[in-house]
């Protein structure tokens, strides 16, 4: 299996296969309907030989074309989360007189949301401007007497 990164890589493909095949630059150009001196050029790593062409040159010669993708890394892309070390990071008493306020603890949601809403280990909070005020402050109307 051979690695193609530039033109001239696919190029020196064509040649080899076609000199395997016994091959010379006419019949390859006849039975794939190009001319001579285009398979010259193709040979010799022409950037812009037309894409088409070379799929139809590759194909009289039998050169499967596969493309291959990096499998990505799940483990690398995933962080890695310990849901109990969240889960008791966020089981602490409500405040009295929270109008959610039942025995005393966050329900499942509450701390999964909390969670949600965190920065990831590792990752900095994000620094709020003089005009932002985070999520979890409390919210007072203004009202006028």
């Amino acid at each position: 299996m051979a690695i193609l990164k530039t033109p001239d890589d696919l190029g020196s493909l064509i040649r080899q296969r076609r000199k395997a095949l016994g091959w010379d630059q006419a019949r390859l150009a006849h039975d794939a309907g190009v001319s001579r001196q285009w398979v010259i050029e193709v040979e010799k790593g022409k950037p812009r030989a037309e894409l088409q062409l070379v799929l139809r040159v590759m194909n009289v010669l039998g050169i499967p074309l596969m493309a291959a993708t990096p499998v990505p890394n799940r483990e690398a892309d995933v962080p890695q989360v310990d849901i109990n070390e969240i889960v008791d990071r966020h089981r602490s008493p409500r405040r009295q007189g929270s109008a959610q306020s039942h025995a005393g603890t966050l329900s499942y949601a509450e701390i999964l949301e909390r969670a949600r809403q965190m920065p990831p280990p590792g990752v900095a909070a994000p620094v709020l401007s003089v005009h932002e005020t985070p999520a979890t402050y409390r919210r007072t109307s203004k009202k006028k007497p």
